[in-house]
């Protein structure tokens, strides 16, 4: 019998965990001997990751207040410079590829996989990451809801961290591009300053949040382990057509730097067309959600068939969100993914404790998808 708060509480004690620490590395193999108990075969594969995410986003934005200014008097250097950043942090933002991340230095960490090897002809992979990421003003549960006030009075839902950050480098780079056009106009002066304004504030912003400890991250995302641990005993070879591996991912606060690794790493063992991720992450608070559209800039829709079958269970509700997770780099890689999380009234995506009520919730509804994907779609998801 899986005690889901005992492992939430085993995970936490390794504090400190942030990607690439000791302290991931032990945890890695406190959860590699965790899944042995629960008669899974588990293995530790190691990785390299630049996990500054902070630093690098802080550096975009110092680069990109340089550029706006320079562009008032070299609109071409200013331009490139603009250009530079834009593409370096959709990349970084998108987990499509790193430029500028890869100079603030390379660190060691790991992800646990479990394989279940039955012979069925899908895979059902459930996934969290169980590392722990900093804090920092702009993280806290104040910020959060402060957040979501301004993204539903603005554009009628939650406002995500990165939304002002790339968008304000976007339209300084519109407005250098013009001045190469020799548009001189007060109005293009004003629309410039707004956005360098804003990328002036997120500058300490980021450096507050690279410069700050490691959270105990018992809901964002103990939680995720926990529940992920619970289904794999629950589910693991139980179904009829799909064999269950569980993937926890390091470094998943360096924006999905271990299941980016994973996905290069395994791309040929796993058909897109039979193999459906599953993440699961912070459910340690409020209502049960399933995402339908996920990333920090562009939001992509998940999976219509998986959309579906979430729509169809009792205590859940689709939400939009407007960060980045592990399922939304495997869906972008052309894989059948989903995101489940527990969502707050009040705008909160992460708590700094899980609730009992919460977990029991969100592993009743995960229990229900892997179920009908089982029941209902079989193998084939294309």
């Amino acid at each position: 019998m899986i005690d889901v708060r005992r492992d939430i509480e085993e995970l936490v004690a390794f504090a400190g965990r942030g990607p690439g620490t000791d302290a991931e590395r032990r945890a890695a193999l406190h959860l590699r001997d965790r899944l042995a108990e629960l008669g899974r075969d588990a293995e530790v594969e190691p990785i390299h990751v630049h996990p500054r995410w902070a630093a690098t986003h802080a550096l975009h934005a110092l680069l990109a207040v340089v550029g706006s200014v320079l562009a008032v008097d070299v609109p071409v250097a200013g331009a490139a410079l603009l250009l530079a950043v834009a593409v370096s942090a959709f990349g970084d933002l998108t987990g499509s590829f790193l430029l500028l991340r890869r100079l603030t230095g390379r660190r060691a960490s790991q992800n646990v996989l479990s394989r279940e090897d039955g012979g069925k002809p899908g895979t059902i992979v459930l996934v969290a990451h169980y590392d722990a990421g900093r804090g920092g003003a702009v993280l806290s549960p104040r910020a959060q809801r402060r957040r979501a006030r301004a993204g539903r009075l603005l554009l009628r839902r939650p406002l995500g961290l990165f939304e002002p950050f790339f968008w304000s480098i976007v339209v300084v780079l519109a407005c250098a591009i013009a001045r190469l056009f020799e548009v001189e106009a007060l109005w293009l002066t004003i629309v410039q300053f707004v956005p360098t304004v804003v990328l002036i504030v997120y500058v300490p912003l980021l450096a507050d949040v690279a410069l700050s400890p490691f959270a105990r991250g018992a809901d964002d995302n103990a939680s995720g382990v926990a529940t992920v641990l619970a289904l794999a005993d629950r589910y693991g070879g139980a179904l009829e057509h799909f064999d269950v591996w569980v993937l926890l991912t390091g470094a998943g606060d360096g924006l999905m730097a271990g299941m980016r690794a994973f996905l290069r790493r395994h791309r040929r063992e796993l058909d897109p067309t039979r193999t459906v991720f599953i993440e699961v992450r912070a459910v340690g608070s409020g209502t049960v959600a399933w995402a339908r559209k996920e990333g920090a800039v562009v939001a992509a829709r998940y999976h219509p068939t998986v959309l579906a079958l979430c729509a169809e269970i009792e205590g859940g509700e689709p939400a939009v969100v407007r960060e980045a997770g592990d399922a939304h780099l495997a869906r972008l890689r052309g894989y059948p993914a989903v995101s489940v999380r527990c969502v707050r009234d009040d705008g909160v995506l992460a708590g700094e404790e899980a609730d009992p009520e919460a977990l029991a919730r969100a592993e009743d509804f995960c229990g229900e998808l892997i179920e009908r994907i089982d029941e209902q779609v079989g193998p084939e998801l294309t």
